[in-house]
């Protein structure tokens, strides 16, 4: 993902004129306790970690071909009529969409960038580590580039070497995305899943997808004729990667730029799963960015006892409100986004808000404070 510089201004200005409630010393302390805790489980415990992993990565694909295959047969036979063939294909369409949206997110975080999946020395571990890392590629994502990208966000975080820099995104930014086939086309540089420019690893992605989605439509073609398999591809590569577009543009979006308080957290009710991209992805993202150390499940814990540390008012700012939730979330950064952009961007950008006189390759005190404070785990 490229940098802009007018959002990376935008950003700074945003932080600095804006009041939050950051998590204190006391806070983050006990954060960081909890964590080392959990990190020394998960290191204690590798073969009980290798089944969670495997259970995972499992129930992926088999709640794929279920959805696909077997429940779809079952329902066409009981409901013998056209307009139940169209509601199991839109409903197919949609569910493998969002599938293989869960699987990369998972291969690409935990696996390209982190090496959570399955890490180890040995080689039963480099070969499933590496077939986890690259399972990403059954839906066209490249994760080479990826890892490098996440590493220099959680390195960098808040910063203009940040490659994944979210702390503010032009709202514009994510509509082109929404355009048809967005998640092939480079309508707009606001994507993580693929590379700006085609290369040999991310026509290796594109050769898998297609094998592997391919074969699925042809049993879709065999079993259910041209007008289910017509709908499937059209709500294919789109759904899934909507999703993906409006959980990154959330996480960060209007958040301070510093990492221990800069990122959001949807939690694993409805919304955190649905956009997250189900509990090995996404959902617990400030547990993520505080111990980043630390498995999907562990995260959800950290979350949990995270959430317990807060106050009144740091609910409201880094979690989902109940029920309405997301889409409330969405509506707010969009409009905030956009309000902030109409009273400021044109001062901000000309080099006239408080900030422009400093240095820009100077990090803000907090940022400074979080990284002399935040210790490794061990």
């Amino acid at each position: 993902m490229k940098v802009h510089p007018d959002e990376f201004a935008m950003a700074r200005e945003y932080s600095s004129s804006h009041d939050f409630e950051h998590l204190n010393p006391e806070q983050i302390h006990r954060v960081m306790v909890r964590g080392r805790e959990l990190h020394k489980w998960f290191r204690a415990h590798p073969r009980l970690h290798a089944a969670i992993s495997l259970s995972a990565i499992g129930s992926i694909f088999a709640v794929d071909w279920l959805v696909w295959i077997a429940l779809v047969r079952w329902f066409v036979a009981a409901v013998p009529c056209t307009w139940a063939l169209i509601l199991a294909a839109i409903f197919t369409g949609a569910v493998h969409s969002w599938l293989i949206y869960s699987l990369s997110i998972y291969s690409l975080h935990e696996g390209a960038a982190h090496n959570l999946i399955f890490p180890g020395n040995s080689t039963l571990s480099r070969a499933a580590s590496f077939l986890a890392t690259n399972m990403c590629r059954l839906a066209s994502a490249e994760p080479e580039v990826y890892s490098e990208c996440h590493m220099a966000h959680h390195a960098k975080f808040g910063t203009e070497d940040d490659s994944e820099f979210l702390n503010f995104v032009f709202p514009r930014r994510l509509w082109l995305n929404f355009l048809p086939l967005g998640g092939f086309f480079n309508y707009t540089d606001f994507f993580v899943h693929r590379t700006p420019a085609y290369t040999r690893s991310s026509a290796t992605s594109g050769f898998f997808a297609a094998i592997y989605n391919g074969l699925y439509l042809f049993m879709l073609y065999h079993f259910f004729g041209l007008l289910f398999t017509v709908i499937v591809i059209l709500l294919l590569p789109h759904l899934g990667f909507y999703v993906d577009r409006m959980r990154q543009f959330t996480e960060h979006n209007l958040m301070p730029l510093e990492n221990n308080s800069g990122a959001r957290s949807m939690g694993v009710g409805f919304w955190g799963l649905l956009v997250g991209g189900g509990p090995w992805g996404q959902p617990c993202h400030l547990a993520h960015h505080m111990v980043a150390g630390i498995p999907w499940y562990q995260q959800i814990v950290l979350h949990r006892h995270i959430v317990g540390l807060l106050t009144e008012t740091q609910r409201k700012q880094f979690l989902l409100k109940p029920i309405v939730g997301f889409p409330v979330l969405l509506w707010d950064i969009l409009r905030e986004s956009n309000r902030f952009s109409r009273a400021s961007a044109a001062r901000v950008l000309a080099g006239d808000g408080p900030l422009a006189s400093e240095p820009r390759h100077i990090l803000d005190k907090n940022q400074e404070a979080h990284r002399a404070r935040k210790p490794k785990l061990g």
